[in-house]
């Protein structure tokens, strides 16, 4: 029932809580401040929103496939490895990065969205990784 649960719930709350820190710091490398944020005549639109769904949308139409066979892959062979997540985040945003924009070379901003959003990934759903419990071999 715990993995049932675990599944429902804690690994979708897990890939959006990713997608929101890619987005933060994809938007925040590009040095949005709080002037930015507000517009309109009397600066009471949120003018960020339009970024916000955009980068969105773009990072779970690009990331989603790739995203869903690591989570798959980590349940099947109980990856539990920070490291791991945050090298495949890191990966994941370079390669969204490279297919999405080549010939373009500014790679730190998602690179560096990549690599938070596998450690925030983890630190949801990723550290309790595994189907099943993995049995202690018998001396």
């Amino acid at each position: 029932m715990r993995a049932f649960l675990r599944i429902l719930f804690l690994i979708p709350i897990g890939f959006m809580a990713a997608i929101a820190a890619a987005v933060a710091v994809y938007l925040a490398a590009f040095g949005f401040r709080e002037a930015d944020l507000w517009g309109g005549p009397f600066g009471d639109v949120p003018v960020i929103i339009a970024p916000v769904m955009v980068l969105v949308a773009e990072i779970a139409k690009g990331c989603v496939l790739p995203f869903l066979a690591a989570i798959v892959l980590s349940e099947i062979f109980a990856i539990r490895s920070a490291l791991a997540w945050m090298v495949f985040g890191g990966a994941l945003g370079l390669g969204a990065h490279l297919f999405a924009f080549p010939g373009n070379d500014a790679y730190p901003p998602p690179l560096a969205a990549g690599f938070v959003a596998g450690f925030v990934y983890w630190l949801i759903a990723g550290r309790g990784a595994g189907l099943r419990a993995v049995a202690e071999p018998k001396l």
